[in-house]
């Protein structure tokens, strides 16, 4: 490729991590930085930027108009040189702010010190979060002009405060800069229009939705870290535009927090379960789609961690199907005979044996329900989110004869 082409098409990661790489020289920053192409990442060693994915900022770059792609670099790389933090808490409190992050997001900041081998970190993150749904929890943020850090529980430690105070303080300064702001972008669908990094945090205050008068309880998503979806729970039509809409935002700009439609109970966000079939079908299926986004990005990191520990463990993939007949998508994984097993949890297995003699596969597809009532190390998942269940031993010819299996080619 010369040196023109480059800039008349989208350019591959690899060129986006040089840009990077010398963004950040000119930048002043002191960290030697190397790209890790499996991670789709840079590394670096000293002082400053230490990891930095790449994949948020290389999509926000190749989604730019051509003229503001260097713009949409130095902002990028501005984000990842934060200042240094305050040094206590009464000198943070004013700029701290809740984050909710879908709890993959978590996950990897646990096992990245594992495959960095970095043990001073392991415990830093994890002690700085709460549960805030079943896919995302709730962080802690010191924001300022060009950055927004997330805690850890070593800083909270250094301040001397506990998780909860500094996350009241960081909810009392949100809701201080919060009025409404949304605008209608499809009929009987609101969008949040604060666009300041802060949109998911806003479905702690249940009292912005209810002064909307929706016509019904509102109903309202947060896909990604910049877009909060509001729609009314009376009005099917509009959440099912609701849901397609926040799979268009989580695949475009990435950065998912929540596949969930939230209701409120008591003045606190909790899942919202539909009434119509149909509704209800388009929200599993979006919560498959962000669970193949989940298991996709940890998988690549679980093969390093087993490498480097000499495990013999296959880490199955996680995949989607749709149905041609009813266009229904269902998730499955493969669990082979003899393969010692990290399976997800998918909506059905393919059971592989080999002939023996033959060397022919003979396959079985079980439903998740099915194989489960069987399998008792079905029944305790691994550490970790998405869950995961460890089979180390393959189901008998007896049992295997015994199972309900689903007909393939539906």
């Amino acid at each position: 490729m010369g040196f023109l082409d480059f800039f008349r098409s989208t350019p591959s990661i690899e060129q986006f991590a040089q840009l990077t790489i010398q963004a950040f020289a000119d930048a002043g920053n002191p960290s030697q930085l190397r790209y890790d192409a499996g991670e789709s990442r840079l590394l670096g060693t000293g002082d400053g930027a230490q990891v930095v994915n790449l994949e948020n900022g290389y999509r926000a770059y190749c989604a730019a108009p051509r003229k503001e792609r260097p713009q949409a670099l130095a902002h990028f790389v501005q984000s990842m040189l934060a200042p240094p933090l305050p040094a206590s808490f009464a000198a943070a409190r004013a700029s701290l702010r809740p984050l909710i992050r879908g709890r993959g997001t978590l996950e990897y900041l646990r096992l990245l010190p594992e495959v960095l081998s970095d043990s001073a970190a392991r415990p830093q993150l994890l002690d700085a979060h709460a549960p805030f749904s079943s896919d995302s929890v709730i962080m802690l943020a010191c924001d300022s002009e060009r950055s927004i850090q997330t805690l850890t529980g070593g800083t909270l430690v250094e301040w001397g405060v506990s998780f909860d105070e500094a996350l009241a303080a960081a909810i009392d300064n949100l809701r201080d800069i919060t009025v409404s702001n949304f605008e209608q972008v499809a009929p009987g669908i609101y969008l949040g229009a604060w666009n300041d990094s802060y949109e998911s945090s806003r479905l702690l205050f249940a009292d912005l939705f209810y002064r909307m008068e929706l016509g019904g309880e509102p109903v309202v998503m947060a896909p990604s870290r910049h877009k909060l979806l509001v729609a009314s729970a009376n009005n099917k039509e509009a959440l099912i535009g609701m849901l397609a809409l926040a799979r268009n935002y989580a695949e475009q700009e990435g950065q998912q927090v929540s596949s969930l439609m939230y209701r409120f109970e008591h003045g606190k966000p909790v899942e919202f379960i539909p009434d119509d079939a149909n509704v209800a079908q388009l929200a599993a299926e979006l919560k498959k789609l962000f669970l193949l986004e989940d298991y996709q990005a940890q998988k690549n990191m679980l093969d390093k961690l087993n490498d480097k520990a000499s495990l013999d463990l296959f880490v199955a993939t996680y995949k989607l199907m749709q149905s041609p007949d009813t266009g229904r998508i269902e998730s499955y994984g493969v669990w082979t005979d003899k393969v010692d097993t990290l399976m997800p949890e998918v909506d059905k297995v393919a059971l592989v044996r080999y002939h023996e003699e033959s060397g022919e596969p003979d396959v079985r597809l079980v439903a998740w329900e099915e194989l489960r009532s069987h399998i008792k190390e079905l029944q305790h998942s691994v550490q970790g989110y998405p869950a995961r269940y460890r089979l180390p031993s393959f189901p008998s010819r007896e049992l295997l004869d015994s199972l309900a299996c689903i007909e393939q080619d539906t």
